[in-house]
């Protein structure tokens, strides 16, 4: 799994422009987050991949992809900071995070860091698929 980052101007249409792009070529974005400040950052995962890249290129919007990884745990008070925790115990940077499912008590979200390995380490059988 890779996650898209798309950083858009914050003015009226910007998001519509962004997502005409991406449906026109049939691109769903199955998980979306989005920062706001002067520019908005979209973070997101596409049905196609190959088809999001060829999208964007063609219509000039500049992006960064980067694999994720699927992490499980419980949907409890304290585990995003024992998940942190162990991420930073690491020296991992956590640079992305989306949610992915909430489900009969457990949390499944992805995560971009910028050490994959290591991350995967630190974080064990809490990685999934």
């Amino acid at each position: 799994m890779n996650i898209f980052s798309v950083e858009l101007k914050n003015q009226p249409g910007e998001l519509a422009h962004f997502g005409e792009v991406l449906g026109q070529r049939g691109v769903n974005m199955e998980l979306a987050g989005v920062t706001t400040g002067e520019h908005g950052t979209i973070l997101f995962n596409a049905s196609d991949e190959a088809a999001a890249r060829t999208a964007l290129e063609g219509a000039g919007i500049e992006f960064t992809e980067r694999p994720a990884l699927q992490v499980k745990c419980l949907d409890q008070a304290g585990e995003a900071g024992r998940i942190g925790r162990a991420l930073a115990n690491a020296n991992v940077n956590i640079e992305g995070l989306l949610s992915v499912s909430i489900c009969q008590g457990e949390v499944v979200f992805a995560v971009t860091v910028d050490k994959l390995e290591e991350a995967r380490t630190a974080l064990g059988e809490q990685v999934v698929g």
